[in-house]
């Protein structure tokens, strides 16, 4: 059974962390540990308002796309869907227990900011990703099927790197969010089920993320146009030597 007090904090730290290139799954595990619970039902069930937000604020571009006939981007973004719906289900169960590895975590952490840092050299060349960018991008988003890598943060930052431009990189990212996450939590949907949440905690629980995701994805985007994405690479690099040497010393 998830706390109110639990909840509240579990969702402010989903609707701060999924958007900003920190990985929401890493944090979301922190938590836990140091709430002493582990509910995987309630982290899936925050997904769905976090991935609300996106719809609310990039709608237009999720209408045009349909509306106008799309067809070679909706390609790309199936594209950049594949490699991580297919390795998601069949390291499934590896992916949850390494929920509970503090040492673990702390390395992809420092591996995420590594990659995230190295975007502060990329270069703007392209307007629109090719197959093979969208192909690359999904391939990044496999590691962040595990705790510590951001989803978010391998798509922009992949993006920037191939040399897509800062919008195209953000929006592309965000749109390839909307099916993956959708996805994901509906291939989980049992889990939530299972998740004992209160009516009142349900709802709470659901709005804050929600709220917060907003105001998270608009300050994401002004990091990103300022030239700034890669100071998350420093955060996640600091926050990772510091949750292994508490897991080897604490």
């Amino acid at each position: 059974m998830v706390s109110f007090i639990q909840a509240l904090i579990l969702s402010l730290v989903q609707g701060i962390t999924e958007w900003f290139p920190i990985s929401s799954s890493g944090h979301l595990a922190l938590a836990e540990h140091f709430l002493g619970m582990q509910n995987f039902g309630f982290t899936v069930y925050l997904h769905f308002a976090s991935v609300l937000a996106v719809i609310i604020l990039f709608w237009k571009d999720i209408i045009n796309l349909v509306v106008k006939k799309q067809y070679k981007y909706l390609l790309k973004i199936a594209i950049a869907v594949i490699p991580v719906a297919i390795i998601g289900i069949w390291l499934e169960e590896h992916v949850k227990n390494s929920f509970s590895n503090m040492f673990f975590i702390g390395v992809f952490f420092i591996i995420f900011g590594v990659f995230a840092y190295s975007t502060k050299y990329a270069r703007e060349i392209k307007k629109t990703p090719s197959n093979a960018d969208a192909a690359q991008i999904g391939i990044s988003q496999v590691f962040s099927l595990f705790p510590g890598v951001s989803r978010s943060g391998m798509a922009v930052s992949s993006g920037l790197v191939l040399g897509l431009k800062k919008q195209e990189a953000i929006k592309f990212s965000f749109l390839l969010a909307v099916p993956l996450i959708m996805g994901a939590s509906l291939f989980e949907a049992r889990e939530i089920a299972l998740a004992e949440i209160s009516f009142i905690t349900f709802i709470t629980s659901f709005t804050l993320t929600l709220f917060i995701s907003l105001i998270t994805i608009k300050l994401l985007i002004k990091i990103i146009e300022h030239n700034k994405f890669y100071l998350f690479g420093v955060y996640n690099i600091l926050l990772g030597a510091i949750v292994i040497l508490y897991s080897l010393f604490g």
